[in-house]
């Protein structure tokens, strides 16, 4: 049985930088983020993530500006041992564009 793969939303990169998180109930913690795009990441975190989990997140993307890129509202959509798949649901314009531009200039994920 072949597994055919879902085309993605948008372009995804390879990273490596890190992300905080703050979610539902105070829980708190980082991850390293593995690849991202405008509509999420995927990270790796010593901290099991549910799917459906529900936080704000801080991305310290390697783009020359020392603060991160905020994101309001962003939720858990797969977890696979200690790699979780996020979506960014809610986030303000300038911070959108910062991570296309952090995108368009980087090598997609094959």
């Amino acid at each position: 049985m072949e597994q055919t793969k879902t085309p993605r939303k948008s372009r995804r990169v390879a990273t490596d930088c890190r992300l905080e998180f703050l979610g539902e109930d105070e829980v708190d913690g980082e991850a390293e983020m593995l690849d991202v795009s405008s509509t999420g990441c995927m990270a790796r975190s010593e901290r099991t993530m549910p799917p459906g989990f529900r936080m704000r997140v801080a991305l310290f993307l390697e783009d020359g500006l020392e603060w991160p890129v905020r994101v309001e509202e962003a939720v858990v959509r797969w977890a696979r041992g200690g790699e979780f798949g996020i979506e960014f649901v809610v986030m303000r314009p300038p911070q959108l564009q910062r991570i296309q531009q952090f995108v368009i200039k980087h090598r997609p994920v094959s």
